[in-house]
Formats: C-alpha cells, sequence, structure tokens
C-alpha cells in the first residue's frame, strides 16, 4: 500500500510540463493514476492505482511528491498484539536444543516482545488484546 503526498505549496503545475504524470509506468500504460482535473490544476494522484515506483518523487521539479511504502498486513494469526492499531506479533522465534539462537532486526520489530513471550514474561493474547493473555490458551 502507498501513501501520496503532494506538497501543494511546492506544487506549481503552471511552471512545469507535469513530469510527474508523464513518466509514471501506469499512466504510461494506460491507467489513470497521476491526474490533472484542469490543465493549471495541481494534480490527483490515486493511492489505490500507484505501484510506488518513486519515479513521480524523482522527476517533480520542485520536489513536490512524496511516496510512503507501508507494509501490507500477514495473512497470518495474530499471536501477540498490545491494542487496536498497534504493533502486532505474528510469529516467535523457535529454538533449538544445543544451539545458539540469535534475534536480529530494525527497531519495533518484535525481538524484546518475542524475548518476553518465550521467558514467560509475557502471555501471548493471540490477537484478544482487550485483556490479559490466557495460560491456558498457551499451554
Amino acid at each position: 500500500m502507498h501513501v501520496a503526498i503532494l506538497e501543494k505549496d511546492k506544487c506549481h503545475p503552471k511552471k512545469c510540463n507535469h513530469e510527474c504524470r508523464y513518466y509514471c509506468p501506469p499512466v504510461r500504460s494506460g491507467i489513470p493514476t497521476i491526474e490533472f482535473p484542469e490543465e493549471n490544476a495541481q494534480p490527483v494522484i490515486t493511492e489505490s492505482l500507484c505501484i510506488g515506483c518513486g519515479i513521480c518523487v524523482k522527476r517533480c521539479p520542485f520536489n513536490a511528491i512524496k511516496i510512503i511504502t507501508l507494509p501490507d498486513e500477514l495473512n497470518k494469526e495474530v499471536f501477540h498484539q498490545y491494542g487496536e492499531n498497534s504493533f502486532r506479533l505474528y510469529f516467535y522465534p523457535t529454538l533449538s536444543k544445543g544451539h545458539v539462537t540469535s534475534i536480529l532486526g530494525q527497531n519495533g520489530t518484535g525481538k524484546t516482545t518475542a524475548l518476553n513471550i518465550l521467558s514467560g514474561l509475557t502471555i501471548p493474547n493471540f490477537g484478544k488484546y482487550d485483556g490479559p493473555g490466557d495460560k491456558d490458551l498457551v499451554l
């Protein structure tokens, strides 16, 4: 999923050749991703049609466009969730007897939460964030 941000104070459609629309791959293949309602009006970017290539961002002479790619939700069952619209953990690391397991990753990816669950400090709630986790479901 992509979010298109148009900084209206930086966009000057009268002073450019609409490069954002001209170089957009979906537009070039007939998909109306970037449209100008009027010739001198600012563009409208349809986020659902955007492929997130970033060409419009690079081609805009005024640096008025930003495209942010958001992660799609996994089609797996939630293992632990802190609240509505918050962090979700979909799986936890599998430990092997006699082997060292390292957990690496960016901040906010659930490393500490996974370790807290494995050590018993946190009981997983299986996506039911309204109350505390149930030990009987885990065992």
